[in-house]
């Protein structure tokens, strides 16, 4: 369920498979959720699963922290 989700974020970023897990893990980190659970939550989203308010709003931070951080 990980690798799917790290697979997800690394073709929606599109990013690097270690920065896709870094991502993954800071939301885990911030909304204080289980990583297997932001992964399960990534996942289901594509097979009609709401994904949590408060989920899609640490992803969408951690998705904009990542593009910033890439910019020279």
């Amino acid at each position: 369920m990980i690798d799917q989700a790290r697979g997800m974020v690394m073709a929606l970023a599109p990013c690097s498979g270690e920065k896709a897990w870094d991502l993954l893990v800071d939301v885990s980190q911030h909304r204080n959720v289980k990583l297997r659970d932001v992964a399960a939550a990534l996942v289901g989203s594509t097979e009609g699963e709401a994904l949590p308010d408060a989920l899609q709003r640490a992803l969408r931070q951690a998705f904009r922290r990542l593009h910033t951080a890439d910019r020279p």
